[in-house]
């Protein structure tokens, strides 16, 4: 008895089904939701549909011919190609990637029931697989049009998902020049990717997987790199703007402080808090250039808090001065009114008498 520990129809064994792309820097509708990449979707399922309907066909032809059942395969068979059809309607990347999962489900269970049936007719692989290359050759005019069609709608949904990633990445990298820094070491990755275009388009023109394969890998690892670049140049235009800000914060403090000095008031608490904001700007700075998040966040909590205390210890300053400078009124005053009273008497004693 032939043994049919595998089945020899690596045919039914489903394809990647996906249509490879680089990740797009975008906002709002991702571009995997776009309609010609949709449309590139559809096409390669319409065409691995065909496909593998063919090789159904052979197989299940061949089952035929041993006398067996074959009414289990035409309903796996038929159940595969609803979903196949159903792609046709989806608009989103998420469905049809859902449906390519179940597709491949379908398919899993088509070699199971496939297998059993082999078993049960003591069929000969050699023999499947000549049926099923049969069947495919037969449709080839049907599959070599759908895979045309498919490489049609993958070159234009990469290309111009080329060019709509560019423009986002000069986006970026402009919007960082605005803001005064050197993107110089980002435009140099930048214009590496930008060269890598012709040889994008030449891989998908000669419809080779290989080439396409290595192209778009160089894409997504200088991606990367400018994804860092951008990162590191994010950090480093915050670091700077964040520490001027503290400086001209803390000085502006100082100055403060040593105005209510001048005036001989006691700022010894307000100084002391200031002390320990300013303790913290070595903290804030190494924090900032390790891109260390969670510590800068911590510090400015810290000194949200210190701010509040320094504000505080401020308003008991200027409620003492105040107090001292309504003391300071009351004691002028109660001069003026002695000194009045002195010189009125005064007046009288030397006043004239007439009579």
């Amino acid at each position: 008895m032939v043994k049919h520990a595998k089945i020899i129809l690596c045919l039914i064994v489903l394809a990647v089904l996906i249509v490879p792309a680089v990740s797009a820097w975008s906002t709002g509708q991702p571009w995997t939701d776009n309609p010609e990449h949709i449309t590139a979707m559809q096409a390669y399922t319409a065409y691995t549909g065909e496909l593998f309907k063919a090789k159904m066909d052979g197989a299940i032809q061949y089952i035929g011919t041993l006398n067996q059942s074959t009414s289990t395969l035409q309903s796996d068979e038929q159940q595969f190609l609803a979903t196949v059809s159903s792609v046709q309607s989806m608009d989103s990347n998420d469905s049809i990637t859902q449906a390519w999962g179940t597709m491949t489900r379908q398919v899993a269970q088509f070699r199971t029931d496939l297998k059993t049936a082999l078993s049960a007719g003591n069929g000969s692989e050699s023999a499947l697989q000549t049926a099923v290359n049969s069947s495919v050759t037969a449709d080839q005019a049907n599959i070599q049009g759908l895979d045309t069609t498919y490489w049609t709608d993958r070159e234009k949904s990469r290309l111009d998902e080329f060019a709509y990633n560019d423009g986002r990445r000069t986006s970026v990298l402009a919007n960082l020049t605005t803001k005064g820094i050197d993107i110089s070491s980002a435009q140099a990755i930048e214009s590496q990717i930008q060269a890598l275009q012709p040889q994008l388009k030449a891989a998908l023109d000669a419809q080779n997987e290989a080439e396409l394969s290595q192209v778009n890998s160089q894409i997504d690892s200088l991606c990367q790199q400018l994804s860092q670049a951008v990162v590191n140049l994010s950090w480093q235009a915050r670091q700077t703007a964040r520490l001027a800000q503290f400086t001209n914060t803390t000085t502006r403090m100082q100055d403060r402080l040593a105005n209510l000095t001048a005036r001989g008031l006691d700022v010894s608490d307000a100084q002391t808090i200031l002390s320990q904001i300013t303790a913290l700007q070595p903290q804030l700075q190494t924090a900032l250039q390790d891109h260390d998040q969670s510590t800068v966040s911590s510090i400015n909590a810290q000194l949200v808090s210190l701010d509040q205390q320094y504000s505080q210890a401020l308003q008991q300053i200027t409620a003492q001065a105040r107090e001292m400078q309504g003391n300071q009124t009351a004691q002028n005053r109660d001069n003026r009114t002695a000194e009045n009273r002195r010189t009125n008497q005064s007046v009288g004693g030397f006043s004239p008498k007439f009579g």
